[in-house]
């Protein structure tokens, strides 16, 4: 994988966030090696955290602990949140937003659908991020209004009717929650060409960002999980919004922009 050249001056802000992307690029496959060394080792461990289906393993500690060692060694000024050992204080305005292995249930379950996520926000703005599939080695990259992946520059659908787009869906872990989104997946049929749930929402957003599906509604995601995403929609072309539902749910809609603005109006409801 060759690093992209960028001519321009160190202090230039779309400079940074290339060299932020580029970071985090190889952050994430760092994070993607250190999964595949533990998967090759064969002694994977398995714990649980908040309840009985909320998993963690030695290649979710693994991949992070990769990921902390280089971004720190490069950028030791900076911030991070990372979903296993949560807040690493900073003082540059440049915070990092780690997933080590979104969609851990799938990889329990040696299921391929999975991904390392490493997003990276300058002054509380998104500006950066990478996702990486270690199962089938697909990436994309984003950054200083540029974005790159395995197989060519990233471009969101031309879709701009709801009929004719696939959508993913990100359920909440509270059962009340799910219920309710459950009940609005039905209008959803009636309106989209299709839903999908993957269980990991960087896999989602990444499908978004390369135009396999047209929308994306994560509910009740973190900031780690989609920080990267998010970077490689708005890149590719297309929009992301945080909605607050009338019920008080969170969701993530993301999508192309006509997408997203037709899915913003029908979760307000919800």
């Amino acid at each position: 994988m060759t690093r992209p050249v960028h001519p321009g001056r160190p202090d230039d802000p779309a400079t940074l966030d290339q060299d932020l992307r580029d970071l985090a690029l190889a952050a994430a496959n760092a994070g993607s090696h250190a999964i595949l060394r533990e998967l090759r080792g064969g002694e994977l461990r398995i714990d649980t955290k908040a309840h009985a289906a909320d998993f963690v393993t030695t290649a979710d500690k693994a991949a992070e602990s990769a990921i902390l060692r280089l971004v720190s060694a490069a950028r030791p000024r900076d911030a991070v949140l990372a979903e296993e050992s949560g807040v690493h204080d900073g003082d540059s305005g440049v915070r990092w937003l780690v997933d080590p292995l979104d969609g851990t249930m799938n990889f329990v379950h040696r299921r391929r659908d999975y991904a390392v996520s490493v997003g990276v926000e300058r002054d509380g703005r998104i500006v950066a991020g990478a996702v990486v599939r270690p199962a089938d080695g697909d990436w994309a990259a984003a950054g200083g209004a540029e974005v790159f992946g395995r197989d060519g520059t990233p471009r969101v659908s031309s879709a701009v009717e709801l009929s004719d787009s696939l959508v993913g869906i990100g359920l909440p872990s509270v059962l009340d929650h799910r219920t309710r989104v459950h009940a609005f997946l039905g209008e959803l049929m009636h309106q989209a060409r299709d839903y999908r749930r993957t269980g990991s929402s960087a896999c989602e957003l990444l499908s978004v960002a390369l135009g396999a599906q047209e929308g994306y509604l994560g509910f009740g995601v973190n900031i780690w999980d989609v920080a990267a995403g998010i970077a490689l929609v708005d890149a590719a072309g297309g929009s992301s919004e945080w909605v607050t539902t009338s019920s008080g749910l969170e969701v993530l809609v993301a999508g192309t922009p006509e997408v997203t603005k037709t899915l913003v109006g029908m979760v307000k409801v919800i």
